[in-house]
């Protein structure tokens, strides 16, 4: 069978839809792929039968198998990613979330990665779904993956590509991170002897929070589980240095002098003291310094 032909599966986890799941899955099913391609939604926020109406009204590839697994016993993305890979059909499993766009080319390049290197990452843009002076704010590198705490790269869960056969020797996600169990995910695979790839070409569009109350909270709870991460990993050589908090900290103070300046200003702003926040909360609940 050519490496382009592989199976996949594809699963996303989904908490409460909107139109933004129905954009996702637009175009997810615009996607080409040579192989069989399955398509696993996690419901874990709602019941499963709230996600049908959203698949019946998406124009589906024939012969592709599009299925509604009910994760809802456990809240938290972790384990609806685990419910979906545990369900899925094909040894090739391709994770995105519910509330980005898949690029075209996606599926094929991540599966022709996946094939060859067991694991792989792709690459995020914020041109599309997000406001351009938000876009521009980003930091992150869009030619490489991220690396944290001086250690192992990673890739964000919406846009991870694995084996089967690694999901099941690293036990799939750890389901009590909240948040970070990609970053955790990705360095136990690399410490079982698989380090992730780089797919630049598989392309996902990313939504960025729009709103200052809820970009705090969400970096103040990635914070929070970046210390525990840390402590999790340091043995195996994550480190956190006076440097780094030094340099978090100018970024953060920067951001806070700018945020009068705009409301994608606030954003960034409001993110960046809920990160400090939260390490600061993560770093004296797990009794090691993040901050």
């Amino acid at each position: 069978m050519p490496v382009s032909a592989v199976p996949v599966s594809v699963v996303v986890p989904v908490g409460r839809p909107d139109t933004a799941l129905s954009a996702q899955l637009g175009a997810i099913a615009v996607q080409q792929h040579e192989g069989d391609v399955e398509v696993v939604l996690a419901a874990n926020g709602v019941r499963p039968s709230v996600l049908r109406p959203f698949v019946d009204a998406t124009e589906w590839p024939s012969g592709w198998a599009v299925r509604v697994v009910d994760a809802t016993d456990v809240r938290g993305p972790s384990h609806a990613r685990n419910v979906g890979w545990r369900a899925a059909r094909h040894d090739i499993v391709l994770f995105c979330d519910a509330d980005d766009v898949l690029e075209p080319g996606w599926i094929s390049a991540m599966a022709v990665a996946v094939q060859q290197d067991g694991i792989g990452g792709g690459r995020l843009a914020y041109d599309l779904l997000n406001a351009p002076a938000l876009a521009a704010r980003v930091t992150a590198s869009t030619t490489e993956l991220p690396v944290k705490f001086r250690h192992l790269p990673y890739t964000p869960s919406c846009a991870l590509g694995v084996t089967r056969a690694l999901l099941e020797a690293v036990d799939g996600f750890d389901e009590s991170l909240h948040c970070g169990e990609d970053i955790d995910f990705c360095w136990r695979v690399a410490a079982a002897g698989s380090p992730i790839v780089f797919v630049p070409q598989a392309v996902v569009q990313y939504r960025l929070r729009s709103a200052a109350r809820g970009a705090f909270h969400q970096a103040y709870r990635y914070g929070v589980d970046d210390a525990r991460l840390l402590r999790a990993h340091r043995a195996a050589g994550a480190r956190w240095r006076a440097v780094d908090g030094v340099r978090e900290l100018a970024s953060t103070v920067k951001a806070v002098l700018l945020a009068g300046t705009g409301q994608e200003a606030r954003i960034t702003a409001a993110s960046r003291v809920g990160a400090a926040c939260g390490r600061f909360a993560g770093s004296v609940r797990h009794r090691i310094a993040a901050f």
